[in-house]
C-alpha cells in the first residue's frame, strides 16, 4: 500500500522509500510487487497476493520514524512489524533493510538489498578500486593506486586488493568502518588474494615466493598457515567452498588452464572441468551447489555453471558477448560479472534462474559483499 506520512515535509522520504523498496523486490527476482491504491480492499481480477506491506512515516524529534507491518493477505495476521528511526538522508538504506526483512520472512532466503559490490575502473592512467550499492547507487572510489587488481571481501567492512604501488604486487587490507589501510602480504613476487573464509579468518592466496605461482593459506595478519600446492605449473584463483572443506582453483598442469578441486589441506586433488581448453575464474555459490566460471569458446569467454561433482554443466548465455570474473551474490541466485560492450567493460548483474541481465556500471572484476 502507499506509505502514509504525517506531514508534507515527509513526502520526499516517503517517495524515496516506496520507490527503492519496489525496485529491491523486483531486482531480487522472487516477488512481483503490486501497488494497491489507497481505499481499495480487493485485487484486480486474476491477481493473487501473498502479503501486504503497510507503512507509516512520522517525525520523531530531528529524525524520521518508519513503521512497517507485513500482513498475510489471506488471514490478515501480522507476519512482522518493524520500526526504523533514521536521518532523512538514509531513506534508501531503510528501504534496503525493509526489503531484506520481507524476503527473509516470506521465503527464509537471504536478501541482497543491503549488499555492495567492489569493482575496478580505469581513472585516467590509473586502475582503482570502487564500491557501489547492489542497485547501482552510491558509487565511491576507494583507492588511488596506479594499478589495483583482485579485490576480495573480508566480511562486510573489510576487503583486500593487490597494488603495484611499490613496484611489486603487494596485498593490502582496507577497513571501511575504521578508514584504515595496511599491507598484509608483501613477499617478493605475486601476493594476490583469492577468497576469504570468515569462520576461520583465513585467506587463500597466490604467492610466487620461489618464482612459481603456488597456493597458500594465510591469516589476516599475513602469516602463512599452510602451503597447499607444490607443482611446476601455474596455480592461481583459489576459492573456498562455503563449508571451508574444499577449494576450487585454476591450474595449467595439463598445459592449458583448467579448474581443479582439492581439500583444505591440499589433498584429494581432482580435475573438475573436462571440456574446453581454457577454463578460469571459478567462484563457489554460497549454497554450495554450483561453481561458476568462464570458458573460452570461439574467441569469446562464456559464462558457465557446473556442479562440484562435475556431472552437470551448462552455459548461461550463448551470445556475442564475453563474460569475465564472475562473483556470486550471497543469495545464490545472482552473479555479478564483467561484460565487454565494444571496448568498454561493464559490471552486469545476472539472475541465473531467469536469465535476466541488469547493467550496473562501467567497470570490471566485481566482488559481491556478504549479506549483513
Amino acid at each position: 500500500e502507499p506509505i502514509r506520512y504525517q506531514s508534507s515535509s515527509l513526502e520526499s522520504s516517503a517517495k524515496c522509500i516506496g520507490t527503492v523498496l519496489h525496485n529491491d523486490l523486483v531486482y531480487g527476482g522472487i516477488f512481483d510487487p503490486l501497488s494497491i491504491p489507497a481505499g481499495r480492499d480487493s485485487l484486480p481480477e486474476g491477481i493473487t497476493a501473498v502479503a501486504v506491506m503497510k507503512m507509516k512515516l512520522e517525525t520523531e524529534g530531528d529524525r524520521e520514524l518508519l513503521t512497517g507491518e507485513l500482513i498475510d493477505y489471506t488471514s490478515g495476521g501480522t507476519i512482522f512489524e518493524k520500526k526504523y528511526r533514521f536521518a532523512g538522508t538514509a531513506c534508501r538504506t531503510v528501504a534496503h533493510y525493509l526489503s531484506d526483512e520481507i524476503t527473509f520472512f516470506l521465503t527464509g532466503e537471504t536478501g541482497i538489498a543491503t549488499t555492495r559490490i567492489l569493482f575496478l575502473r580505469r581513472n585516467g592512467g590509473k586502475k582503482c578500486v570502487y564500491i557501489i550499492d547492489y542497485d547501482g547507487h552510491g558509487t565511491r572510489r576507494l583507492t588511488s593506486d596506479s594499478l589495483a587488481v583482485s579485490p576480495v571481501w573480508l566480511g562486510r567492512d573489510r576487503f583486500c586488493f593487490t597494488s603495484y604501488k611499490n613496484d611489486n604486487p603487494d596485498c593490502y587490507m582496507i577497513n571501511l568502518r575504521e578508514r584504515t589501510r595496511r599491507m598484509i602480504s608483501y613477499r617478493k613476487g605475486l601476493n594476490v588474494a583469492g577468497s576469504y573464509l570468515p569462520s576461520a579468518d583465513m585467506l587463500l592466496m597466490t604467492l610466487s615466493i620461489s618464482g612459481n605461482s603456488e597456493l597458500f593459506m594465510i591469516d589476516t595478519e599475513g602469516r602463512i598457515q599452510r602451503r597447499l600446492t607444490r607443482n611446476r605449473s601455474i596455480d592461481c584463483s583459489p576459492v573456498w567452498s562455503p563449508n571451508g572443506r574444499e577449494i576450487a582453483f585454476v591450474s595449467d598442469r595439463t598445459s592449458v588452464p583448467q579448474i581443479y578441486i582439492m581439500d583444505e589441506y591440499g589433498g584429494n586433488l581432482r580435475r573438475l572441468t573436462t571440456e574446453g581448453n581454457y577454463n578460469t575464474s571459478p567462484d563457489w555459490s554460497p549454497r554450495g551447489d554450483l561453481i561458476t566460471y568462464v570458458s573460452r569458446e570461439d574467441g569469446l569467454y562464456r559464462l558457465k555453471v557446473i556442479t562440484p561433482d562435475g556431472l552437470w554443466a551448462d552455459t548461461v548465455y550463448r551470445d556475442y558477448l564475453s563474460y569475465e570474473d564472475p562473483s556470486w551474490a550471497p543469495d545464490g541466485n545472482h552473479i555479478a560479472v564483467s561484460v565487454k560492450y565494444g571496448n568498454e567493460p561493464w559490471i552486469v548483474i545476472v539472475n541465473v534462474e531467469t536469465g535476466e541481465k541488469r547493467r550496473l556500471t562501467r567497470g570490471e572484476s566485481p566482488a559481491w559483499s556478504p549479506a549483513r
